[in-house]
């Protein structure tokens, strides 16, 4: 193994190891991860993002990832673990970034960090070459491994490791080599019709709350909105979870919608929520459900 730039250089609060996969935490997996971390760097500072994206659902993690990564230290570490090809061809990378490095299967999952620094999205999946200011690396040097690997388990023979020694100071060159595309996913994208929005729901959050994919911008200026989902229609934005602003009517008569709301969230998109309640449960949505806004045009 390379020595260290710096021998005394330790991961601290400004250099995180931050942790997104889709393990839970009723399981070992994640406890695991941590272990072999602090096994490598006993100084290691390391932050759960989440542990509850969807089993295998790379463009949830890919969406909280990007609406999440900026209010961390530029200088944290992502180990971003979602791969339901796990053992298989897929490669294993470090994406290199001016706001953080990102460990991940080569799936997509870092498409919407990779988004930002793109001028153009491309519409359709494949590989992207990388815009000017980013560098990957492909983990191909099994030093930095732990041995043996598993075959289902590259979180914590793979990744936690490479993780730990990143933040010891190991440059990142040293992992593997350089590689000038990576896999790209295109995320759903909103799309207005004159007067309609059509987005879908991306995150349910530990509330219930349906976070959708149509940003602040595409509902500045509009005149009248009215959200409708599952049925129901909820009139006007509320500026706050309790905001009396404008009650909820239903396009079916039924009451509950009158306990819906629709505001924007703080990752700055569109969300339905119930005040003190559940909209997952009384609606019974989940990722994926169609969400529309209607307005005068």
């Amino acid at each position: 193994m390379q020595a260290l730039d710096d021998p005394d250089k330790r991961s601290s609060g400004e250099q995180p190891i931050v942790l997104t996969t889709d393990f839970g935490l009723t399981d070992s997996y994640v406890g695991v991860m941590k272990g072999v971390i602090l096994g490598i760097n006993p100084d290691a500072a390391i932050i759960d993002l989440t542990h509850n994206i969807q089993p295998q659902n790379i463009l949830q993690a890919s969406f909280t990832l990007a609406t999440s990564y900026r209010f961390f230290p530029k200088k944290s570490v992502h180990a971003v673990v979602v791969d339901p090809g796990v053992g298989t061809a897929r490669r294993a990378l470090l994406l290199d970034t001016p706001q953080g490095r990102f460990l991940a299967p080569d799936n997509g999952v870092l498409s919407g960090v990779l988004a930002d620094f793109l001028e153009e999205s491309p519409p359709e999946p494949g590989k992207v070459e990388l815009p000017d200011g980013l560098t990957a690396y492909s983990l191909t040097n099994a030093a930095y491994w732990l041995d043996p690997v598993s075959q289902t388990f590259h979180g914590r023979d793979v990744f936690s490791p490479v993780a730990a020694h990143l933040c010891l100071g190991v440059g990142p060159d040293n992992f593997g080599e350089s590689i000038s595309e990576i896999v790209w996913l295109p995320a759903p994208q909103p799309a207005r019709h004159g007067g309609a929005i059509d987005g879908e729901i991306m995150v349910v959050d530990h509330f219930g709350n349906l976070v959708s994919n149509i940003p602040a911008n595409m509902l500045s200026g509009i005149i009248e909105p009215h959200v409708e989902i599952k049925g129901r229609r909820i009139s006007g934005l509320s500026r706050t979870f309790h905001d009396p602003l404008q009650p909820g009517t239903s396009a079916d008569s039924s009451p509950d919608s009158d306990k819906l709301v629709a505001l924007l969230g703080s990752s700055g998109f569109l969300g339905v929520a119930v005040p003190d309640g559940n909209a997952a449960a009384l609606l019974g949505a989940d990722v994926g459900e169609p969400v529309r806004v209607v307005f005068k045009s």
